[in-house]
This record gives C-alpha cells, sequence and structure tokens, in this order.
C-alpha cells in the first residue's frame, strides 16, 4: 500500500458544543479536498455510505469513535484526516444502525485501494482499543499534540 498523508494539517479539533455528525465529516472532507487527497465526489459518497453503513464505534465504558470511508473511487491520493470532538457528538453505530454512540474521536479514511482498508481498518481498531492514548488524544489542546500522539498507531 502506498503511504498515506497523514500530518498536523489533516488535524481538526471541534470544541463546538452542539454540533451534528453530518457536519463533522463535512469539514473533514474539506480538509482533503482543499488539499488535493480527495475528488469532488468524495463527500457525497462518504454521507450516502455512512447513511446506508455507519461507522460509530461504541466503546462501554470508554471512548467512542467513528470511521468514515468511502470507495476508492472518489480518492486522489491516500490520506487519514483525524478530528477530535470537545463535546461527544451522537453517530449511528456500526453494528447496530439504529442505534447511537457518543463520539469523541473521527478517524476519517481516503484510501486509493480497496485492499487496503482492512490493514488500515486493524491499525484503527487497534488505536482505539488503547483507551488510554485515545483519551490522551481527546483532551489533547493542540492539533501538533493530536498528530504526535495519533501519528505512531495510524502510521
Amino acid at each position: 500500500m502506498a503511504e498515506l498523508a497523514f500530518s498536523e494539517d489533516l488535524v481538526l479539533i471541534f470544541a463546538e458544543d452542539e454540533i451534528q455528525a453530518e457536519e463533522v465529516e463535512e469539514r473533514l472532507a474539506n480538509m482533503l479536498l482543499e488539499r488535493g487527497l480527495v475528488k469532488d465526489s468524495f463527500l457525497p459518497a462518504l454521507l450516502d455510505r455512512e447513511r446506508n453503513f455507519p461507522t460509530g464505534l461504541e466503546v462501554p465504558d470508554g471512548i467512542c469513535a467513528a470511521v468514515p470511508h468511502c470507495d476508492p473511487e472518489h480518492v486522489e491520493r491516500g490520506a487519514i484526516c483525524l478530528g477530535v470532538l470537545k463535546h461527544p457528538v451522537v453517530w449511528r453505530k456500526m453494528d447496530d444502525p439504529t442505534a447511537t454512540c457518543p463520539v469523541s474521536l473521527v478517524v476519517m479514511l481516503a484510501l486509493p485501494e480497496a485492499h487496503a482498508h482492512l490493514g488500515m481498518l486493524q491499525r484503527v481498531i487497534g488505536l482505539i482499543q488503547d483507551q488510554e492514548l485515545v483519551k490522551q488524544i481527546v483532551v489533547s489542546e493542540h492539533t501538533s499534540e493530536v498528530f504526535r500522539l495519533s501519528k505512531a498507531a495510524l502510521a
């Protein structure tokens, strides 16, 4: 798999009290689009996929995460984009789309190859399972700190 773009400028900290999952996805996808990493079709495809196959991952007694992504045909160059939500956002769950969980960490994937999803999802799950690290990421006040903490787990 080609190296994925991931840098401090692909990290966004959301401090808003009232924000919807779709707005989080839109702002993160626009960061990828502005850097030429995804096509114009990325956001509509991502929102459509999320409606049909939500990506919220509930962590019992822990910090929940979401992993929005879409098909490789909407990607110019592979990238990872992170969103830290200071106030958890209601997200539909991957394993039960009729239920929700309070998400504080969003790992948006723009993967250029279909077979790359599995390996990358394994790394993302590894990160989410390290709840001590997730806690450090979520309380970080600066994108540089979020990037530093998450880089090793996602690289």
